[in-house]
């Protein structure tokens, strides 16, 4: 059997385009091999269980008062800006930061979404090094142009055979930063972190680093040192007091749906009268929480 010069070409090509994909799939399978020990090496802490559980919490249609605000419209228009929420325990600040990361997600395109909630139940997510490490696990999955970052550091930790200090978690977190244009960042719980002033130091520079500019929103309690700290790094416009008023309504609106729906409360619906001092009485004692 003989070739001809054409044939015998194309079979060349052939031969070299499935050895360079082949070629292709190998490197692909190493760099998922590298990025799973890099990301094993790190070792984050999971924000999406806190962040599930504070939206089975939430009943629908609450916290519209903040979402439509100008307040939040003007602080999402604003690539470098930093937006504190802060009120008593119990008021729901929590769900309704939940509210706020699924109106992020559902209404911003081209933008990053990082968050992370500081939790007094679960000893890895209370301190820096525990979000910077997660938000750090976020940036790398979301956007591969700022891995590299990470990368150079696994290697010259050993390739992983030495733990980064905090210190250099967080210069990787923000030359990473500096990489993207457009960054959002979501801190829950401010409180709860502990040591609490090296969050505050971290988020005061964050703030105010200029090349690795990003958008901020905290939520905590209206503690001193928390107040001190965000006075500095928040105009008057982006502290906003979680107000009783608004979040009376937002509990009336879950009373009433559970008065009228919850089977708890089943043999009670032939007593309109009898309903509505209950939603009167759980309002009176809510009082805000």
């Amino acid at each position: 059997m003989t070739y001809s010069k054409y044939s015998v070409s194309r079979n060349l090509d052939v031969l070299h385009e499935t050895m360079e994909k082949y070629g292709e799939r190998a490197e692909d399978i190493q760099e998922q091999k590298q990025m799973s020990r890099i990301l094993k090496w790190l070792a984050p802490s999971d924000p999406s269980t806190n962040y599930n559980k504070a939206l089975q919490l939430r009943h629908e249609g609450t916290g519209h008062w903040f979402i439509y605000g100008e307040p939040f419209k003007q602080w999402r228009q604003q690539p470098n800006s930093f937006l504190w929420l802060y009120g008593i325990p119990g008021c729901g600040k929590t769900v309704l930061r939940s509210t706020i990361i699924e109106n992020l997600e559902q209404q911003t395109t081209g933008q990053i979404l990082l968050y992370f909630f500081f939790d007094f139940n679960d000893s890895r997510k209370q301190s820096l090094e525990d979000a910077v490490r997660s938000i750090i696990n976020q940036l790398f999955q979301i956007a591969p142009i700022s891995r590299r970052h990470l990368v150079q550091s696994w290697e010259s930790h050993g390739d992983g055979s030495r733990q980064p200090l905090t210190v250099t978690l967080r210069q990787i977190l923000q030359d990473m930063l500096r990489e993207i244009a457009d960054v959002t960042i979501i801190l829950d719980a401010l409180d709860e972190s502990n040591p609490r002033a090296e969050v505050l130091a971290w988020l005061e520079a964050l703030a105010g680093h200029e090349t690795a500019a990003c958008r901020i929103l905290a939520t905590s309690r209206k503690e001193a040192d928390i107040n001190e700290a965000l006075h500095g790094c928040t105009i008057a416009a982006n502290r906003i007091a979680i107000q009783q008023e608004a979040v009376n309504d937002d509990i009336c609106a879950y009373v009433k749906h559970k008065i009228l729906n919850g089977d708890e409360l089943e043999r009670w619906r032939s007593l309109p009268n009898l309903q509505k001092e209950i939603e009167a009485k759980l309002m009176q004692k809510a009082n805000g929480m």
